[in-house]
């Protein structure tokens, strides 16, 4: 089996640490490369991302970096790392670098799906919070802590930003490598959501699973998860 590069992109709040665990669970052909965005973890003193179109520039030279030419590659992004996902294959494809074999966009709705734009990331605090607290995962923790709050809060609310300023913009052509779109049973976040509007962007197979778990089921689910990106990257 030939070897794979699998750079995971990590949800609003989150840094690349939220995939190490995968690590150890991960068939030994699929190397995992977990990508940190600026303003967290060992990029804690950069500044936020002010767009989409940056974060994804800047996501997409840090996979340039790591790979060689037509090596194989996928591309796994979770919430706001979804829509990073989507728009950074277009960067890379602008940057010449050939077609991953595959792309996981998981727990979230579709780029062009824009029924219901929201502003929360201008919200109060406690509302802001309430928003954040409704999505699940490790948020107690966060919200009981005033440390931690002094720390997540500007990340949180920098992420939400650039997804809510977003606007999305038709590419000429569609994804040209399979896409698996994963998304939780009980997640609320997509509950309204038409999530079929991801075929659409596909230029070839798109497939659609459901794993147990709400919002954060790649860390509540984890062990199916990864069989999951075994089983698609095989």
């Amino acid at each position: 089996m030939d070897k794979i590069k699998l750079f995971c992109i990590p949800y609003s709040g989150g840094s690349s640490s939220v995939y190490y665990k995968w690590k150890r669970l991960l068939n030994d052909y699929i190397t995992l490369i977990p990508l940190e965005l600026a303003g967290r973890g060992r990029r804690m003193r950069e500044p936020f991302y002010e767009s989409v179109s940056q974060a994804c520039e800047d996501i997409s030279n840090m996979i340039l970096a790591q790979l060689q030419p037509n090596e194989p590659y996928a591309i796994f992004g979770h919430s706001m790392g979804a829509l990073l996902a989507y728009e950074t294959y277009y960067c890379l494809k602008a940057k010449g670098v050939h077609e991953p074999e595959h792309i996981l966009f998981s727990g979230r709705k579709a780029p062009h799906d824009e029924a219901e734009k929201s502003e929360y990331y201008k919200l109060p605090e406690d509302e802001f919070l309430d928003v954040v607290f409704n999505y699940g995962g490790n948020t107690r923790e966060i919200l009981q802590n005033r440390e931690l709050l002094d720390l997540f809060v500007p990340i949180l609310r920098a992420d939400f930003k650039i997804a809510e300023i977003y606007e999305y913009a038709a590419h000429e052509e569609k994804i040209q490598c399979n896409m698996t779109v994963v998304n939780g049973t009980s997640d609320l976040s997509i509950s309204r959501s038409d999530i079929n509007m991801w075929s659409e962007l596909a230029g070839k197979d798109c497939d659609y699973r459901w794993l147990g778990g709400g919002h954060f089921f790649i860390t509540d689910n984890c062990a199916r998860t990864v069989d999951l990106i075994n089983e698609v990257l095989e």
